[in-house]
């Protein structure tokens, strides 16, 4: 019987600005696996689909093999949708997957997931492909029972960091569990061989440390997963004099080049040199040289200027408090430290206050401490003047950042870059699924 797995993002996806400017809320990655891809994991048996704001719709086709936005002609069986920003549970997905009726399900007023069975209608058929998930489950209330359970989603970037210590060792079990490959290291002959292919390098802990083949260490690296799982991806290089501490993520093709990286999910494709805790680097950045990033959830092709460095710590150990549009929002959390979109840069020196908020291309020039909570999208910010950073000259940067690491922007990527240069990036343009019941 075919069935259909289709992830949807929900009204809430700009508490996660500016991360979800450019990618919808399920690409947003806590631990190795992104959202939509540890759902996508626990249906292996369905096909399937995403679901997204019609604005950035394109270029998310462009970073997936998955249908966006579309449902098409294929004669399903059973339809179950899931709220993108649900933090994993298993036993939650294995009820879904077994209930055998139309279902509703809600947390705390918020859409988890609902499940049809049977085949579509040409009504439904028609909302879906139009993208109106809203008007989809309207006309599916009627016809289905609502269920109030209790999941726990994220609801702002903090709760990412947060949880980056349990997703990653979540993540890790998956992959030593469903793939002998990352399942090595299980007994003291593999251990022994591991530690012969790279003298000099010093392993803590290493049934719980999983070192793709192709992996360059140098002598004189530390990998300690005493405290935690480590997982070292594809191609990447580690160069002496890197203290890489568990629970921590190496994307592939990344290069550390010295200094201490613990509890972080980074990559792919990035350059790391200095202290980097807590953090996520969602991939294609750099900060190569001295200073420290703490706390933090950086997005792509983002570059920190040497020494640069951030404050993830009050000094009155009072909560900390982040601007997301406009609003300050209590974290909850003592340790919270920056949120930096995609494309922006920091010059050299630069100090980031706690829980400061920065837009998509940035440039940040600063002689002290930017004690401003938030930063607008295209700001070119020194402590003299902020004023608009120019489209044309931003796209033209951004293509010569691009090409070093042999990517092009598409042509998707700079209309919708034209759209948030120009301010269309406000709730108006949501799927229409609301985010309460």
């Amino acid at each position: 019987m075919p069935k259909a797995l289709i992830i949807f993002e929900d009204g809430n996806y700009s508490n996660f600005f500016p991360l979800t400017l450019l990618r919808p809320i399920y690409f947003l990655r806590p631990g190795i696996r992104a959202l939509f891809e540890k759902i996508i994991d626990g249906f292996i048996d369905y096909d399937p689909h995403l679901f997204c704001r019609p604005e950035i719709s394109e270029i998310t086709g462009e970073m997936t093999k998955c249908p966006v936005n579309h449902i098409g002609d294929s004669p399903f069986d059973e339809f179950i949708f899931v709220n993108g920003r649900i933090k994993y549970n298993r036993d939650f997905l294995s009820s879904l997957k077994s209930t055998g009726k139309n279902a509703i399900l809600v947390s705390h007023g918020n859409i988890l997931a609902f499940k049809i069975m049977g085949k579509l209608n040409d009504r439904q058929k028609e909302l879906l492909n139009e993208g109106d998930l809203g008007g989809f489950l309207d006309k599916l209330k009627s016809d289905a029972e609502t269920l109030e359970v209790e999941l726990p989603m994220y609801d702002f970037l903090w709760d990412f960091v947060n949880n980056i210590d349990e997703e990653i060792i979540d993540d890790f079990e998956h992959f030593r569990k469903h793939s002998d490959s990352y399942g090595s290291l299980k007994n003291r002959e593999e251990m022994k061989e591991k530690e012969r292919v790279y003298p000099g390098v010093e392993f803590i802990g290493i049934e719980n440390i999983y070192v793709a083949p192709d992996v360059e260490l140098m002598p004189g690296v530390v990998i300690d997963a005493s405290k935690g799982p480590i997982f070292i991806g594809s191609s990447v290089r580690v160069e002496p004099f890197s203290y890489l501490e568990g629970p921590l993520y190496i994307g592939k093709k990344t290069v550390v080049a010295g200094g201490k990286i613990n509890r972080c999910s980074i990559g792919p494709v990035c350059r790391i040199w200095g202290e980097l805790e807590a953090t996520i680097v969602q991939g294609y950045s750099n900060k190569h040289h001295a200073g420290f990033i703490g706390h933090s959830y950086l997005g792509e092709w983002i570059n920190l200027g040497a020494m640069t460095t951030n404050s993830d710590l009050k000094n009155n150990y009072s909560n900390v408090k982040v601007s997301v549009n406009g609003e300050p929002v209590d974290t909850g959390s003592l340790k919270v430290g920056s949120f930096i979109g995609d494309f922006t840069k920091t010059a050299i020196g630069t100090l980031l206050n706690t829980g400061i908020n920065i837009g998509v291309v940035c440039n940040i020039v600063s002689e002290g401490l930017i004690t401003e909570r938030e930063i607008a999208s295209f700001t070119w910010y020194s402590s003299r003047h902020k004023v608009p950073y120019n489209l044309v000259r931003a796209i033209e940067t951004i293509e010569i950042a691009m090409s070093r690491r042999n990517e092009k922007l598409s042509i998707a990527f700079k209309k919708r870059l034209s759209e948030i240069s120009h301010g269309a990036v406000g709730p108006q343009a949501s799927i229409g699924i609301a985010d309460s019941a």
